[in-house]
């Protein structure tokens, strides 16, 4: 039997290596559950991530979403779920929130689905992950790109924060120009990237 090249040997290294830091720096939650939705194994965020106002739970031991409608189809993806990656967009009653599902079934798992879950909320709080340092943001532009991110509309934010609407334009307008950004779309992306991790 040849023996490998140091360079093969270096690249399984750095492969193991970078598998172990995105498993640990990667905070979407992760979900092993069998087609009756009882979770089999969740890595330990997953019951923060997913709880309210996301439309898709860990409760009493099974990731249920909160739409009876959509009951019934959720356990039928489960269900159909192969070895290749399949996609599902599970949205809440209001439409507001939504989780987009990645789940596949390894070919040697009797009745057990992986499902990786990317919701519509960023995974960690503006300031703790550092974005409002880095775009060096005011207090009050926190608080409107909090409920920005959470897509809230303007008139939202305005009624939520208790302020006008021409203040929270005002806001967003300062925060495209600190993140130097120039669609609503940019920011949100920009805004659930630094705080997926």
């Amino acid at each position: 039997m040849a023996s490998r090249a140091p360079a093969e040997v270096l690249a399984d290294e750095c492969r193991v290596e970078f598998a172990a830091a995105f498993e640990a720096f990667d905070p979407r939650p992760k979900i092993v559950v069998d087609y009756d939705q009882r979770v089999l194994w969740s890595c330990d965020d997953a019951p923060r991530l997913l709880d309210a106002p996301m439309p898709l739970c860990l409760r009493k031991g099974k990731l249920v979403v909160d739409d009876d409608e959509l009951k019934r189809e959720f356990v039928e993806f489960l269900h159909n779920v192969g070895p290749e990656v399949q996609r599902k967009l599970i949205r809440g009653k209001a439409k507001r929130h939504w989780a987009v599902l990645r789940a596949w079934k390894p070919a040697h798992w009797d009745r057990a689905v992986c499902v990786l879950a990317s919701p519509s909320l960023p995974l960690q709080d503006i300031v703790a992950c550092g974005l409002a340092r880095e775009l060096k943001l005011t207090t009050a532009e926190v608080r409107v790109l909090k409920e920005f991110a959470e897509l809230n509309s303007p008139k939202q934010i305005a009624r939520d924060l208790g302020v006008s609407l021409s203040t929270v334009r005002s806001h967003l307008k300062q925060i495209h120009a600190k993140a130097a950004v120039t669609t609503s779309l940019q920011l949100l992306r920009l805004t659930h990237t630094y705080c997926s991790g």
